[in-house]
This record gives structure tokens, C-alpha cells and sequence, in this order.
């Protein structure tokens, strides 16, 4: 079961991602596994990638981790904090980084030396929509269509 989280604390990561190009690091595996590789921290517009995928965003935070399963746990959990840490600012940068998005729901990822993305079980609550690198409201927003009515022999 994924874990359910605001969109601000996922685009956070952003503010990690802000910085590094479209695309995937050139890190290498080691053929040992417990040699050491990098972390890598990815958003992508979908909980489900293939290997030709590319997130939208990708960073190194600059831990070197083992290539195996030790690794993957410290580097998820590297992501995960810094998606929470930077959640304050997250729509904002990532609407300046992407400068249009529509309905997007980002999903975080991992990756450790050369190996595949890990989905990192959080994706985005709400959509973030932005227009001309500014937050917009999405077209799918619940709209607050009640109105009060007011009994006049309640009123005293």
C-alpha cells in the first residue's frame, strides 16, 4: 500500500531537484556490491515508469551509498526526509522548474549507483497545476457550491 502524502510535502523534493538537468545520472554500478555508489532522488508524473522513463526531476544529495539493499533503504529514506524537510516551498519552485503542468500528481523515486528506479511509495495527494511558472487552481479542485441557509426562527 503506497503512503499518501500533500502535494507539498512530494514537490518538495524539488527544492532538492531544482538544480540538475532532465535525465539520469551516468553513475555506474560497481560489479561489488558493497562498493559504494550514489543516491539518486527522482520525481516523475506517474507512480508506474519504465525503463525508458525520465523524471521530471532528478538530483544526487551527494550520499554515497552500498549497491544493494542496504543502500536502497538508506537512499529511500534520504528522499523520503527531504521531500518532507522542503515542503513549504515545493509548488512554487516546481512551477517555476516545469513553467506549465497540468493535474500533475508527482510521484518520488530512488535510485542507488546504476540501478533501476524505486518507486518510494509517496505520491502526491492533490494535482498541482501551474500556467506562465505560477500556481494555478486545477480544473479538477472541488468547488465550493453550497450556499447557507439561514431559518429565521433560529435567528436570535
Amino acid at each position: 500500500m503506497a503512503l499518501r502524502i500533500s502535494i507539498n510535502q512530494l514537490i518538495i523534493l524539488s527544492v532538492v531537484l531544482i538544480n540538475t538537468a532532465f535525465g539520469e545520472d551516468a553513475t555506474k554500478s560497481p560489479a561489488n556490491p558493497d562498493e559504494k555508489g550514489n543516491c539518486t532522488c527522482g520525481g516523475f508524473s506517474t507512480a508506474t515508469i519504465t525503463a525508458e522513463s525520465a523524471p521530471l526531476l532528478a538530483q544526487s544529495p551527494g550520499l554515497m551509498v552500498k549497491c544493494n539493499e542496504e543502500g536502497e533503504t538508506a537512499c529511500k529514506n534520504l528522499c523520503v526526509a527531504l521531500a518532507n524537510v522542503t515542503k513549504a516551498k515545493g509548488p512554487e519552485i516546481l512551477c517555476k522548474r516545469l513553467k506549465d503542468a497540468d493535474e500533475l500528481k508527482l510521484s518520488a523515486f530512488f535510485k542507488v549507483c546504476d540501478n533501476p528506479w524505486i518507486y518510494a511509495n509517496m505520491t502526491a495527494d492533490e494535482p498541482l497545476c501551474c500556467e506562465n511558472e505560477k500556481i494555478k487552481t486545477c480544473a479538477s479542485a472541488p468547488k465550493d457550491n453550497t450556499t447557507a441557509v439561514v431559518d429565521p426562527k433560529t435567528v436570535m
